[in-house]
């Protein structure tokens, strides 16, 4: 199905807006790795971040200019008190939230749809819930696997010390760690795949000493890796998915998608791409990857966009390995490919987004059953 979206405005639909981003410029920078194998891992590089994050605001700015609308950009620092002040004195009507980080800390990124709903200011996005329970990826992990959506077969561990034997466990190698509580793939790279328990132990005493956990060991899925973009929300809009194209990766890099993948230019796995799937996925394929990524959206309490990664299994199963609900809306990025896909100009998608604007009211997760023995949704809450 194709979709396309023309906007008729009128002066009575004619809204204030504020594009709201984040600007790190005053968070101390980290050092950056600089070869040293027992170095920390790297954060994203700040200069890129900050510039990637800008350009996007501009750039939706502009798009809702286009469609009419009293637009002004405002940026967040390390404290919430100037945006009150000026959200206040412009009489915002909407807001269209980008914001990921709050005084570079990714951790505060819920502190601004918090805001907005005490304000009862409409703004785009995600609640603060799902996005606290997003980033907290052991939880949502245990909290998707409880009520019946494919996961990786896995644990969560604070350190290396409490590592227990993975085949006691049931799993079986190769095996992937990650961080539980960062972003950015940060922590992630090609030793994150293990093949024996002397490499599990050495990933995480490594991940340990330098950041903090806990950490997910999960069985390897050594399928196709897609991303399913869901616009403008998981209830009546679109769930296209993506592939992430590994093709261009040296043979003896495992196809995962690592810190260098995104931030590293002129490295092996920067090469990475994004390609629309919906033909290339077979209908079984196409309906199960859409079945489980709306079910974990929902699970999460996902009201708006967002993005569900996942990836193929031994035996053809889709499992779910990741949920962005604040995805990036470059016109560049998955989701603009995805909408485009189907197509959707990046204009409509935005526009689109900016119509679904709501408050808490309708930011609650909704009750959604998988047609499985267990139903999926209103357990959020418990974590």
């Amino acid at each position: 199905m194709r979709f396309t979206s023309t906007t008729s405005l009128t002066s009575r639909n004619v809204r204030r807006v504020a594009v709201v981003f984040n600007d790190d410029s005053v968070a101390a920078t980290s050092d950056q790795n600089d070869g040293d194998e027992d170095a920390e891992p790297p954060s994203p590089p700040k200069d890129v971040a900050d510039a990637d994050v800008a350009d996007v605001a501009a750039c939706i700015h502009g798009v809702l200019k286009r469609a009419g609308h009293e637009v002004v950009l405002l940026s967040v620092k390390d404290s919430l008190t100037p945006l009150i002040d000026s959200l206040r004195a412009l009489r915002i009507e909407r807001v269209f939230n980008l914001v990921e980080s709050i005084g570079g800390e990714s951790r505060r990124e819920a502190e601004v749809p918090r805001l907005l709903d005490e304000l009862r200011i409409p703004y785009t996005g995600n609640s603060a819930g799902i996005l606290r329970l997003a980033q907290a990826k052991d939880m949502a992990k245990r909290l998707l696997e409880f009520h019946g959506v494919p996961v990786p077969r896995g644990y969560a561990v604070v350190d290396a010390r409490e590592l227990t034997c993975p085949e006691a466990r049931g799993l079986v190698y190769p095996l992937f760690v990650k961080p539980a509580r960062t972003d950015a793939s940060i922590g992630i790279d090609r030793t994150s795949v293990v093949c024996d328990r002397a490499q599990l132990d050495a990933r995480l005493t490594y991940l340990s000493r330098h950041l903090e956990g806990p950490f997910v060991v999960e069985e390897y899925l050594p399928g196709r890796e897609i991303n399913v973009a869901i616009f403008a929300d998981p209830y009546r809009g679109q769930l296209v998915p993506t592939e992430v194209d590994f093709s261009g990766y040296p043979a003896d890099y495992p196809p995962i998608v690592t810190y260098d993948c995104k931030w590293v230019p002129g490295s092996p796995e920067y090469v990475a791409r994004s390609l629309p799937a919906t033909e290339r996925l077979t209908p079984a394929e196409l309906h199960a990857v859409r079945w489980a990524a709306r079910a974990a959206f929902l699970t999460l309490g996902g009201t708006s966009y967002g993005r569900v990664d996942l990836r193929f299994d031994a035996n053809g199963v889709p499992r779910v390995i990741d949920v962005n609900p604040n995805n990036d809306l470059n016109p560049e990025a998955g989701m603009a490919i995805a909408a485009a896909s189907v197509g959707m100009s990046h204009d409509s998608l935005i526009n689109a987004l900016l119509d679904g604007a709501t408050v808490e009211a309708r930011h609650v997760p909704a009750p959604h059953h998988a047609a499985r023995p267990r139903s999926v949704g209103h357990a959020a809450a418990a974590y």
